[in-house]
Parts: C-alpha cells; sequence; structure tokens
C-alpha cells in the first residue's frame, strides 16, 4: 500500500464515513429535491423546454458541489497546521506531496459521492430527451475537472495562509467571484476585457459547455473544445501552483527542523 493509498484510507475513515459526511449529502439532496420542485411546479420555469430544464439542473449539481467542496477542502490541509500534526507529518518518511495527494484523492471521493446522490435526478430530468448518457457524462466530466482545479487551488491557499479561516474565506470569495458573471447573459459581455475574462473563467466554462451539450446537442468533444481546453489549462495551472506550494512549504520545515 503506497503512502498516498494510506493516507486517503485514513482520510476516508475519519472524514467520509462520518455523520458530517453524510450531512453533505442530505443537503445536496435536499436542495437537488427543491430544485427539482420548482423546475416542475413553478409556472415560468416549467414553460422552459426539457433540455433548458436539464441545463438548469446540471449547473445546480455542479454548483452545490463546487460549495461543498470549497468549504471541505479548505478545512481539510489547514486544518492540518492548525492541530500541529502536519508538521509531525513532515519529520516522517511520508513526504509533504504524498499527504497533500491522499487528502486530494479524499475530496475527490467526495465529488465521487455527491455526484452518485445526483444521478437519480439527472435520469429522470433527461427521461424521453435522448440525452440521458450525454447529460451524465458530460456533468461527470466537467464537475471532476473543475473540482479537480478548484481543489489544487484550495490546498495551495492552505499551505501558504495554515488557517482554515484564512482559506475557507478566500476560497469562497474566489468561487463567488467566478460563478457571478456566469450568471448575466452573453449579450452584456460585449466588451473584448470581459470576453476575454469569461473566456478563462472555468466556471463560465462549464456552463457555456452544459449549454452547448444539453441545449444546442452538441456531443462531441472536439466541437466542445472551446471550452474543454480552457478547463484543461485552469486545472494545470491550479495543480502547478499546489505543486509550487508543495515545495515551499516542505523547505519551511526543513529550515525549521534543522
Amino acid at each position: 500500500m503506497t503512502a498516498t493509498t494510506a493516507v486517503w484510507k485514513k482520510e476516508f475513515r475519519r472524514e467520509l464515513c462520518t455523520w458530517k459526511s453524510s450531512l453533505w449529502l442530505v443537503v445536496a439532496s435536499l436542495l437537488l429535491s427543491f430544485t427539482s420542485y420548482l423546475l416542475l411546479t413553478n409556472k415560468e420555469l416549467s414553460l422552459l423546454d426539457q433540455t433548458e430544464l436539464m441545463w438548469l439542473l446540471a449547473k445546480v449539481i455542479i454548483g452545490v458541489a463546487l460549495l461543498i467542496v470549497a468549504i471541505e477542502a479548505s478545512a481539510t490541509v489547514a486544518g492540518e497546521f492548525e492541530s500541529g500534526t502536519a508538521e509531525s507529518v513532515l519529520l516522517t518518511p511520508l513526504s509533504l506531496w504524498d499527504f497533500v495527494k491522499g487528502k486530494f484523492l479524499s475530496v475527490l471521493t467526495l465529488w465521487t459521492m455527491l455526484f452518485a446522490v445526483s444521478l437519480p435526478y439527472i435520469v429522470v430530468a433527461a427521461t424521453g430527451s435522448g440525452e440521458t448518457l450525454a447529460f451524465i457524462a458530460y456533468a461527470a466530466l466537467l464537475g471532476t475537472l473543475v473540482v479537480i482545479g478548484f481543489t489544487a487551488f484550495i490546498f495551495g491557499l492552505a499551505l501558504f495562509f495554515r488557517s482554515s479561516k484564512n482559506t475557507l474565506m478566500t476560497s469562497l470569495v474566489t468561487l463567488l467571484a467566478l460563478a457571478a458573471p456566469a450568471l448575466f447573459s452573453s449579450t452584456l459581455k460585449t466588451g473584448p476585457v470581459l470576453q476575454a475574462v469569461s473566456a478563462v473563467n472555468p466556471v463560465e466554462n462549464v456552463f457555456a459547455a452544459l449549454d452547448y451539450v444539453l441545449v444546442d446537442a452538441k456531443f462531441s468533444p472536439l466541437s466542445n473544445a472551446q471550452y474543454l481546453l480552457p478547463l484543461l489549462i485552469f486545472c494545470v495551472v491550479t495543480v502547478l501552483f499546489l505543486w509550487y506550494a508543495v515545495r515551499t512549504a516542505s523547505r519551511q520545515a526543513v529550515v525549521q527542523h534543522e
């Protein structure tokens, strides 16, 4: 068993197999149930096409998952420094990078659990549209990419701040800043600066890709390259940021313990 797997298993037993993780799943289920209820009973929303309802549901699924992941990821690494256990880890054969990778896998496991909860809602919403498999595949792909990117970013912040409060506040502000422009119509983003920001905004690219797939029925990955490529670049940049944060934290620990 590798060091990364050992950390993941420990984190899985300590965090994911607890009432807190179950509570997150219940909260996600309640939010999705409430959203589905509104989509079916609200007079204005019920007039939308099925594909547009699916798009709205997909946005809620990924949005809720991002919020929960941001809260969990902000505490899982920074909390180790606050409790003093991270420093002791650096004195063992377990490297900080293995430690972070194990934590990373635990966050991805939480995302997998949240997505599993959303599957019944996806199937029901897509019944009769012929887009069920595309809905599941693209929601899983886009959600995984944006979760990987944000988790790497949040872990990097945690290694620099070493404070759950500061990491959480910065993460939520960043998530809000990226999500807010996605709520506005594309017709309002006419300036070159706004268009350039929209092109690299990971949240906007996720929502635009979902619109392209579910509403416009463009299922080919090549036709969605304009949205998938910025997401891949976002993941690479944030993982490099995390790698730099790990190297910096490791060097600081070596200096402090010499």
